[in-house]
This record gives C-alpha cells, sequence and structure tokens, in this order.
C-alpha cells in the first residue's frame, strides 16, 4: 500500500497497528529542567536588584531629608573632629545615631547598581559642593558654630566683674549675666547730667546699682539706677555750681536766694546773689549779697561752706549786726530744699542728694580743696576698686563700662564691655540725660572681643528748653 497523504503523520511506513513513541534521552529532560530554572533564578534576581536599588535611593532621600531638618533644628552644631555631628558641650547630638545608620544602609553592597547615588565610603562630613542636599551638616557652619561657642564661652559672655562688683549668682543666659550691678570707670570726662549740671570727672571708678533687683541699669532712666564710687576725684567748676544752684535747686517760689554767681580762690568760695529777707523782702531780685568763707568736709561725707564775710550792697557788713543781734543767717534768709539747706549761719551740702538723679552712694569723701579752678573732691572707699579691666581703645579722655546688663539706647548689653569716646578734640562731654541724641550724631563700632566703642561728638543737636522737640519721632516702617 501506498502511504496515505496526512501531516500529521510522520515519514514512517504505517501498518495497521498504531505505531510507537520514540523515547526521549534522560538527559536532554535535565538539561531543559536545568535551563528553566536558570532562568527563574536569574527573573528573581533581577526584580530583587530593582527593588532595592529602589528601597536604597528612597532610604538615601530620607536621610538626607532628616539631615536638613535636624540641622536646621539644632542651629548647625559644632563638632569635635569626629564624622557624627556634636553640640558645643562635645555630646552626640540629636538624631547623630540614626543619620549615621542610615548612611550605612546607603553605602551597603545592594545599592552598587544604583549610579545616581554618590559613594560615601570614608567621608568624614565633608560638604558636598555639587549637590548641597546630599550633604549632612556643613563642616564649615559646624566649625564656625563650634568656635562661636567657644568665643561666647571665653570671650564675649565671659564674666570678668571689677573685684568690688557682686559675684555672679548664676551661669550667664542669653538675656541675663548673672552680675547685679554694672562698673564704670571714666577719666577725664566732662559729665552733665542736665542742663548743664554736672563735674568734670579727673579719674573714678564704680558701679551703677539698679534701684530694682535683677533689672537692667536703664540709661534712658536715671531714676532707676544710682552711682557707687569707690575711688576717684572730681572737679566741680565754679560754673557747675552756678548751674546747680540756678537751674536745679532755686527753681521755686517765694525763695530766699536768687541769681546766683561763684567764684573760688585758695581754700575760698565767693558766692554772689540776691537775698530776700523772710523770703519775701524784697519782692523782686533781693538784696546784693556777697559771702566768703571755706568748705570743708565733716564725718558724715557733708560739705559744710561756712561764710566769715557777709556783705550787702557790695560794702555793708552783715554778720557783725547779726551777731550783735543774737541773729543767724537761716533767720532772715530760711532755705532748705533737697541736698541743701542753710542752717544757723552754715550752708551745707549732701553731695549724695544734691544733685539731679542718678543719686550717688559715697562710701568716704577724703577731703575737699577749693582752687582757682573749682572745688576738688577726692573719694576713697574700703572697697577694692581692683579687677577693671583696659577699655579697648587707648584713649586719656573716656567712660568705660564693664560687666553686668545695661541698656543702652534701646539695646541690652548683656556682660557689657562699652567704651564711650569723643569723636573730635579734647575730652569727652558725656551728657546723661541727652545721650541718645549724642549718640545719634556719633558713630559705633565692635571689638573683635565683643565690645562696643561709640564715638560722640561734644556738640550736638538738642534743645533742652523744648521737652517736645523729639515729639515727630515715629518707628521706622510707620506711616506719617
Amino acid at each position: 500500500m501506498r502511504p496515505e497523504n496526512n501531516p500529521n503523520r510522520t515519514g514512517v511506513m504505517m501498518t495497521g497497528e498504531p505505531p510507537s513513541r520514540v523515547p526521549i534521552p534522560a538527559c536532554a529532560v535535565a538539561l531543559g529542567l536545568s535551563l528553566i530554572m536558570l532562568i527563574a533564578a536569574s527573573t528573581a534576581q533581577g526584580a530583587q536588584l530593582r527593588k532595592s536599588g529602589q528601597a536604597g535611593i528612597a532610604d538615601e532621600q530620607g536621610a538626607v531629608e532628616q539631615s536638613d531638618e535636624s540641622s536646621s533644628q539644632s542651629g548647625d552644631t559644632g563638632e569635635s573632629g569626629e564624622s557624627s555631628p556634636t553640640d558645643a558641650s562635645g555630646e552626640s547630638a540629636p538624631g547623630s545615631e540614626s543619620q549615621s545608620g542610615q548612611s550605612q544602609q546607603t553605602d551597603s553592597p545592594d545599592q552598587a547598581g544604583s549610579s545616581d547615588i554618590p559613594d560615601r565610603s570614608g567621608d568624614t562630613g565633608t560638604a558636598n559642593t555639587l549637590d548641597k542636599r546630599k550633604s549632612a551638616i556643613p563642616t564649615l557652619v559646624r566649625e564656625q558654630q563650634q568656635e562661636y561657642q567657644r568665643l561666647r564661652d571665653q570671650v564675649w559672655n565671659a564674666p570678668h566683674p571689677p573685684a568690688a562688683l557682686p559675684q555672679p549668682t548664676h551661669a550667664p543666659q542669653a538675656r541675663d549675666s548673672g552680675i547685679a550691678s554694672v562698673g564704670i570707670e571714666a577719666r577725664n570726662v566732662h559729665f552733665y547730667i542736665d542742663n548743664q549740671i554736672g563735674y568734670h570727672v579727673n579719674r573714678l571708678k564704680g558701679e551703677l546699682v539698679p534701684v530694682n533687683k535683677g533689672e537692667p541699669v536703664n540709661f534712658d532712666d536715671p531714676r532707676q539706677f544710682r552711682i557707687h564710687i569707690f575711688s576717684g576725684e572730681v572737679l566741680i567748676r565754679p560754673q557747675d555750681l552756678e548751674a546747680l544752684m540756678n537751674n536745679y535747686i532755686l527753681t521755686y517760689e517765694p525763695r530766699s536766694l536768687s541769681s546766683v554767681s561763684m567764684e573760688t580762690s585758695q581754700d575760698t568760695l565767693t558766692v554772689h546773689t540776691g537775698a530776700r529777707l523772710f523770703r519775701f523782702i524784697p519782692p523782686i531780685s533781693g538784696l546784693p549779697t556777697t559771702l566768703k568763707g571755706p568748705v570743708k568736709v565733716t564725718e558724715d561725707n557733708k560739705l559744710i561752706y561756712t561764710p566769715e564775710s557777709v556783705k550787702q550792697f557790695g560794702f555793708m557788713p552783715v554778720k557783725p549786726l547779726l551777731s550783735a543781734l543774737g541773729l543767724e543767717l537761716s533767720t532772715l534768709t530760711p532755705f532748705k530744699q533737697k541736698g541743701i539747706q542753710l542752717k544757723g549761719d552754715q550752708l551745707i551740702f549732701d553731695p549724695e542728694t544734691v544733685f539731679p538723679p542718678p543719686r550717688l552712694k559715697i562710701d568716704k569723701v577724703e577731703s575737699a580743696e577749693l582752687t582757682s579752678r573749682g572745688l576738688r573732691l577726692t573719694f576713697s572707699s574700703g572697697t577694692s576698686n581692683a579687677g577693671f579691666a583696659e577699655p579697648p581703645v587707648a584713649s586719656d579722655s573716656y567712660l568705660w563700662i564693664q560687666s553686668g546688663d545695661a541698656l543702652f539706647s534701646g539695646v541690652v548689653l548683656v556682660n557689657a564691655n562699652l567704651q564711650v569716646l569723643n569723636s573730635g578734640e579734647g575730652p569727652l562731654a558725656f551728657s546723661l540725660y541727652d545721650y541718645r541724641a549724642q549718640a545719634a550724631e556719633g558713630t559705633i563700632h565692635s571689638e573683635p572681643d565683643g565690645a562696643l566703642v561709640v564715638h560722640m561728638p561734644n556738640d550736638f543737636e538738642d534743645d533742652d528748653d523744648n521737652p517736645t522737640q523729639n515729639t515727630g519721632l515715629r518707628p521706622r516702617g510707620a506711616g506719617s
């Protein structure tokens, strides 16, 4: 028979019986199974690699974001030389361990196939200048903050009060140095309180003490602090005495004395004034009166002026007549004001209270000497005046504020170090009540150790007779 035309048949002569199957060798089966297992393993490994790469990228981005957040919250704290961030005290900063762990995950071999992840093996925190997002706290910032912390602890905020000042009661804080008063040193300064009232400071060391404990010394309100003098020497010139009497003490009616002028010579104070008998006679000006005599110091720091000569109209002796009548000067011209009074035939000054605020605290008036230049007062104290540092700028005329807290021109100086100098020639003339107007026409700069140096002009625009001259001032940015 001829074979039938059937495409499903093999090219084998068929008989009437079903054809037998051709057996497959065992080696071929084994080879096929091996290939299938190899393909499956490769597919699984590729999927795992892709999954690991994506996880590594996510971990890297999470580490970077956490690092950025940590750096912004911690203020970019300093480092101690190790690869992990540290704070100013040298302890590990919060979050540094988690950042380190994330860095190790990022650098694991499973992520070697991710070409966009930088290799940080051996990295010690050096700032990445190409991609800042993938840098932890930049080394530059850490080093700067570390140095600033050292300067704050050892220089800028380090308390070094003079020996006589109260020592710190607690560690310095951002708004409190822990020192209860402010050290002050002045040399060759015309110190004016207000309206030409003041004195010339040849030299002085002391402290400014706030009236309310715990508050800064407020230069805007001299009533809120007093000047405690440790040692020094001041000269009250004749014009200073005249301004004190005419512009501050004799500003009431009816008064016994008016239009005071003064002269000084060796051991003698001469006073020219208009005297009103019993405060009313005559009703205008007063009788022209001249008094002459020495000034002495008492044990309780009072200044006693005892006129040895009293004349009226320039030629008529008055004191012999009063003595003959058993009368005293205080009987004819009663006079008593804060810090000064006429008692018997003596005029008594209290230097602690006779001047406008701030009040003075004087441990001891060592001497009072009258010369042609004025009344020179010398102060001493059992309190040590040691420990005053040299001011930052060498000068023969300055005001130097050291330690403690002071409110100066609206700024609280914590652990104050402030030097005031004349911006022109000659000694500094410092006007306490007008210091803001004086400082506004000057300059200020900072020294590397944190001290502030203010240069002020002696002459500045200010009208003592116009208390409303600054009513037009407005805060910056405020509407007109």
